[in-house]
């Protein structure tokens, strides 16, 4: 069996956006120990954001934490949706859709972060901190990549 059944695909790419937030998941919390920098709410806040902006929610403090790690992985988890767009609908290669996808995640992170009102533009940021975002995307776009990598050899040789 091979992931040429665009369910199965569509699967393997959400599992690998799963795999990959938990990547990312580890990279970050590593990095916050180390700089002892707090947990980031803003998965969280982008989460939150079309609802605050419709109907007015606002969620803040503890509460915002709590969403804020389940909000990470569901906007992880979608990500592995966009890579399989690119590797099983565009068709395209595994080299060229790691590139695009690695791009497409770390400038929809970076919109994400401005239009929210997180963050704002990464060239005020400094070197440092983007280079701990692009270590941390990076991760993410590794652990993605792996996963479809061994699903893919999975699937091959079963």
């Amino acid at each position: 069996m091979e992931l040429t059944n665009s369910n199965l695909a569509l699967w393997a790419s959400l599992l690998a956006g799963l795999v990959g937030t938990a990547t990312m998941t580890i990279s970050s919390a590593t990095e916050a120990a180390w700089t002892q920098r707090g947990d980031s709410p803003a998965p969280g806040v982008a989460l939150l954001w079309p609802f605050k902006k419709l109907f007015g929610l606002n969620v803040e403090g503890r509460a915002l934490f709590a969403i804020a790690v389940p909000a990470h992985y569901i906007i992880g988890v979608s990500w592995g949706a966009a890579w399989w767009l690119l590797i099983d609908v565009a068709e395209l290669g595994l080299l060229a859709t790691t590139l695009i996808f690695a791009a497409v995640v770390w400038v929809s992170a970076v919109l994400m972060l401005k239009i929210t009102g997180i963050a704002p533009w990464p060239w005020t940021w400094g070197i440092k901190y983007n280079i701990y975002d692009w270590t941390h995307h990076t991760a993410y776009v590794a652990g993605v990549l792996g996963t479809w990598v061994l699903v893919e050899q999975i699937a091959q040789s079963v």
